[in-house]
């Protein structure tokens, strides 16, 4: 310690970059935090579908394979997760049976995405020349489900059937519908999407996969040959920096009776 009288014990500053540091550290960690707050329904399901995932695997892994206590090599299970079965579950009898097997498509028109376990009602809303209010037409539809857009071809024609809907939105938004397509991150590449319109059941199955800027408005365009699904959502979650667009071809038309 100095011997100078004008000594009041004042602490040495730390350098600037550990001043920065800790002031960069403390504004992601808050507005991180925030974030996550403000989105929490929809990283919640993030969260439930990847733990669902995790344990599908080892539940799948237990059952297809079981270590000999002998040789301590693991062998082909031909017994698939027998542990976990409840034995006290009676057959399935043959009504049973007959009603698990009947195609009953519900009575208003939906869209069924299997992989993450939606299944959603599909909402028209009417067009507007006026961009602005096209845009709140929109968001009023995007409250009660999935929303059709305006220019989108009926299911089964040729063109381009799209849909948007939110990946999230608004902590305080009433709407039930507001991060329903949160999971929409999970679906690959060949997964199956089937749209209920009119009572009747059109299939898709996702092509296509990209990230595009909210100015790309080519995914819009009305193909003459395809008959194609578009599904996009805002990404990040809890952003509408960029959009994810998936694009299906159709592969069941229930018009012509046939698998195409």
């Amino acid at each position: 310690m100095s011997n100078s009288e004008f000594n009041f014990g004042l602490k040495q500053r730390k350098p600037f970059w550990k001043e920065a540091l800790v002031f960069f550290v403390t504004v992601v960690f808050v507005w991180g935090g925030t974030h996550v707050f403000m989105n929490y329904n929809a990283f919640a399901q993030v969260a439930s579908f990847k733990f669902d995932e995790l344990k599908a695997s080892v539940i799948q892994s237990y059952g297809e394979y079981s270590k000999t206590e002998k040789t301590g090599t693991l062998r082909l299970d031909k017994v698939e997760g027998t542990r976990f079965r409840n034995r006290k579950l009676k057959p399935k009898t043959q009504a049973k049976q007959t009603f698990d097997n009947m195609a009953v498509y519900p009575s208003d028109d939906r869209i069924e995405i299997g992989r993450i376990k939606k299944n959603i009602p599909l909402v028209t809303v009417p067009n507007h020349r006026n961009w602005q209010q096209l845009e709140r037409n929109i968001q009023a539809g995007l409250q009660e489900g999935v929303v059709v857009h305006p220019i989108s071809r009926e299911p089964g024609q040729e063109g381009n059937f799209f849909v948007t809907g939110h990946s999230s939105y608004y902590a305080w938004d009433k709407g039930r519908f507001k991060d329903v397509f949160a999971l929409l991150h999970e679906v690959r590449v060949g997964d199956i999407v089937s749209v209920y319109k009119n009572s009747k059941k059109f299939t898709y199955q996702i092509a296509e996969r990209e990230v595009v800027l909210p100015t790309e408005t080519g995914i819009l365009n009305q193909p003459n040959d395809k008959k194609i699904i578009t599904l996009m959502t805002c990404t990040p979650i809890g952003t509408n920096e960029k959009r994810l667009v998936l694009v299906g071809n159709l592969i069941e038309d229930p018009k012509k009776g046939e698998t195409i």
